[in-house]
């Protein structure tokens, strides 16, 4: 993945300034910063949800997006929020949800599912999408620190077997670090970002 960000806008108002981003395969990273900073509307760039901007976007063919809310479909049952946005078969979606600690709960709709359970899925569907990138704005926040944790854990895993990169948005240093994803600030206004010094992904909290 590269991006080219020459400035992003709103309103005549410089939000971001010029930035540089890279991706290897399999490389992961954490966007961190104040409030306001403008990291979600990076993320959003990244994504593609935001084409208002001056500047090169070049990502590879499959990405997935892990929001800070769930954004499952009401209607739909949790295996149909796996199969019908990503077109994966029931078993491999059952599989996922099996991975995901869901297993059995495929025919319960999003309502009947714990705040918890409803990150888990979304994760679940973000990963049945086979992602070569995976996109995360701040999918750990208003959790308790117990379920933040397990969510953490649950996802380094997947990131480990599927080997898909990351670009992680949080406030947390410390999310970063448990995931092993090189922390990128932004900083200024417009903000710009400050990548520090190269160097090796910080160990893994399980490593130390």
């Amino acid at each position: 993945m590269r991006l080219e960000l020459a400035g992003k806008q709103f309103d005549g108002r410089p939000v971001l300034g010029p930035i540089t981003l890279e991706l290897a395969p399999a490389q992961r990273v954490a966007l961190l910063g104040p409030s306001g900073a403008g990291k979600t509307t990076l993320m959003r760039i990244i994504a593609g949800l935001d084409t208002r901007f001056h500047g090169l976007r070049q990502v590879p063919e499959r990405l997935a997006m892990v929001f800070q809310e769930p954004n499952l479909l009401p209607w739909r049952t949790a295996l149909q929020n796996i199969t019908l946005p990503t077109g994966t078969t029931p078993d491999a979606a059952r599989a996922l949800l099996a991975q995901v600690g869901l297993e059995g709960r495929d025919a319960a709709w999003p309502r009947q599912l714990s705040l918890g359970q409803q990150r888990r899925l979304a994760l679940a569907r973000a990963f049945a999408a086979r992602p070569q990138i995976l996109l995360m704005d701040e999918p750990f926040a208003s959790l308790d620190a117990d379920t933040a944790g397990r969510m953490l854990d649950l996802t380094a895993r997947l990131l480990d077997d599927s080997g898909a990169g990351l670009v992680l948005v949080t406030h947390d240093p410390s999310e970063a670090a448990f995931l092993r994803a090189q922390p990128l600030r932004l900083r200024g206004t417009p903000a710009t970002l400050d990548v520090g010094e190269p160097g090796a992904l910080p160990p893994h909290p399980r490593d130390i």
